[in-house]
C-alpha cells in the first residue's frame, strides 16, 4: 500500500498572521496552524498515534500539509497494549505502510521488563522494546503482541490492576514507555542498548523478593505474592540490543543541534534544561473536557518535563462526523464498529458497563477467528480473559489485612463497587443500564 492517494484531507497552513478561523470544521477552508512561539518550529515533533481514526485522520493531515520533517527527528509512535482488537493492528499496519511516501519514521513500541540489580538485590526493571508491524510468532520474534502478553506482564510486575482512579495502564504501558523511547531517540546513537544481565535466565530469587516487599510495608501474603509474579518472572530477562532501521524503512540518523549537552549516559534529558519537543495528539473539536485538561498542561507538569502539546483537530473544530467522513473516503479503514467503541483495549473499564455489555454482546455474536490472527478465544478480545486477569491480580483487601468498609474486600478494574467482569456474563440485554462511559486519554 505505497504511494496511496490520500483524499480530503483538510489545508492545513503554518503562518504566524492572524487568519480568521472558520467556527465550523469545513473541508473547503483552509486553516491556520501557528505555532505558540518560534522555538517550537525547531523541535522535534512527536506524533502520538492511538491506532484510532481519529489519531489516523491527525497523522495524514500532519503529512500531506507538510507540517513534519524526518531532518529536525520527527517521528510517528504507536504504543501497543497487547489489548487491541485485531483490526487495530491491521489499521496501524496499513497507516504504516502509507505514510511511508512521506519520508518519516513511523514505529510500533510495547512496554516491557528486564532484570537487573539494584542495591545487591535482583528485581526486574520497565522498558520497551521495538516491534515490527506483523503478529509476533516464531518465524516473527521481533512481531508485535496481542494476545494481552505486554498488558500481563505489567500487571504481573505492579501485583495489582487499574482502574478509573489509578490508571497504572495508560500509565506504564503509553505514558513512561513513549518517554523512554524519546530518552533514546534523542541520544545520539543508531540503536536502543542492551538491558538486563548475560545470564540464561532469571536470578531473582523469590524468597528475597517478598522479603524486600514486606520491607516496603506491603502487605501481601507470601503465596498470593509469588503467583502474581510468576508471569513477570516467566517473561524475557533482557532486552537485546535493536538497530532503528530494522524497524522502519524511513529511519536515517539526523542531528539536532538543540540535543548537544543534554544527553547523559547516552540518553537525552528532561526537564530544566534539557531537551524539548512538540507532540501532536488527535483530539477532537467535540471533545472539550479533554481538550481542558490538556490545556492547562505545561513543559514543566511533572512526567511531562519538556513537551509542548499542540491539538490540530481540535482547533480546526473537527467533529466525529468529520472524521468518519474523512476515513469513508478512503481506500482502506478502520474495520470495527463507529458505535461500540471498540478501539483502544477492547474491554477497557472506562468504557462503562453498558457499553462494555454492547462490546460482549457484539464478541460473543462473532464468528470467534479474525483473518490473519486466528482464534481470539483467551485473548483479550475474548470477556474470559478480562475475567481471568481480573481474579488473578485483583487486590485482596482481607488477605492483606487491610481494613475494609462494609462488605467490600476486593479491588479490581472496576475500583470497590463490587462490579466485576464476571458479571458482564450474566447480562443479554444492555438497554436498561445506566451509561457510565468514560472516554480513554491513554494517548494524553
Amino acid at each position: 500500500m505505497l504511494d496511496v492517494d490520500i483524499k480530503n484531507v483538510p489545508n492545513l497552513i503554518i503562518s504566524q498572521n492572524s487568519l480568521t478561523q472558520p467556527t465550523q470544521y469545513d473541508l473547503k477552508e483552509k486553516f491556520c496552524f501557528r505555532y505558540r512561539s518560534k522555538i517550537d518550529k525547531e523541535l522535534p515533533h512527536i506524533v502520538k498515534f492511538s491506532g484510532g481514526r481519529s489519531s489516523g485522520m491527525l497523522l495524514f493531515t500532519l503529512l500531506h500539509n507538510g507540517i513534519l520533517d524526518r531532518a529536525r527527528g520527527d517521528v510517528i509512535l504507536f504504543n501497543n497494549t497487547s489489548a487491541e482488537h485485531p483490526e487495530t493492528y491491521r489499521f496501524v499496519a496499513d497507516c504504516m505502510r502509507a505514510s511511508r511516501q512521506y519520508g518519516i519514521p513511523f514505529f510500533q513500541i510495547e512496554f516491557q521488563t528486564y532484570e537487573d540489580s539494584r542495591h545487591g538485590e535482583w528485581t526486574r526493571l520497565p522498558t520497551y522494546r521495538l516491534v515490527n508491524d506483523r503478529p509476533k510468532s516464531a518465524t516473527n520474534p521481533e512481531g508485535f503482541q496481542w494476545r494481552g502478553e505486554a498488558f500481563e506482564e505489567m500487571l504481573s510486575w505492579t501485583g495489582y490492576v487499574p482502574n478509573q482512579f489509578n490508571r497504572i495502564c495508560t500509565r506504564f504501558l503509553k505514558l513512561e514507555v513513549t518517554r523512554a523511547f524519546l530518552r533514546d531517540w534523542f541520544s545520539p546513537k543508531s540503536v536502543i542498548p542492551r538491558l538486563g544481565h548475560f545470564g540464561n535466565g532469571s536470578r531473582i530469587d523469590g524468597d528475597s523478593a517478598h522479603d524486600r516487599h514486606k520491607r516496603n510495608q506491603g502487605g501481601v501474603p507470601k503465596e498470593i505474592f509469588m503467583a502474581k509474579r510468576l508471569f513477570l518472572w516467566s517473561r524475557p530477562h533482557f532486552r537485546p540490543e535493536q538497530e532503528y532501521h530494522r524497524f522502519c524503512q524511513n529511519y536515517e540518523p539526523f542531528e539536532n543541534p538543540r540535543h548537544v549537552g543534554k544527553v547523559f549516559g547516552d540518553r537525552a534529558v528532561f526537564g530544566r534544561n534539557g531537551v524539548q519537543y512538540v507532540s501532536f495528539i488527535g483530539l477532537r473539536g467535540d471533545e472539550q473536557p479533554r481538550v481542558e485538561r490538556l490545556a492547562i498542561r505545561n513543559d514543566k507538569t511533572p512526567g511531562h518535563e519538556g513537551e509542548k502539546i499542540y491539538l490540530p483537530l481540535a482547533n480546526m473544530l473537527v467533529a466525529k462526523k468529520d472524521v468518519n467522513d474523512f476515513w469513508d473516503s478512503q481506500d482502506w479503514n478502520l474495520n470495527l464498529s463507529n458505535e461500540l467503541s471498540l478501539s483502544n483495549c477492547v474491554y477497557c473499564f472506562l468504557k462503562g458497563r453498558k457499553n462494555l455489555q454492547k462490546i460482549h454482546n457484539y464478541m460473543k455474536s462473532s464468528a470467534g477467528e479474525i483473518k490473519g490472527f486466528g482464534s481470539i478465544k483467551n485473548t483479550p478480545s475474548d470477556l474470559s480473559w478480562w475475567k481471568n486477569i481480573e481474579s488473578k491480580y485483583r487486590r485482596d483487601l482481607k488477605a492483606e489485612g487491610r481494613k475494609t468498609r462494609g462488605s467490600i474486600d476486593r479491588i479490581g478494574f472496576f475500583g470497590n463497587k463490587g462490579l466485576a467482569y464476571k458479571d458482564l456474563e450474566k447480562e443479554t440485554n444492555a438497554d436498561h443500564l445506566t451509561e457510565t462511559w468514560l472516554p480513554c486519554d491513554c494517548t494524553e
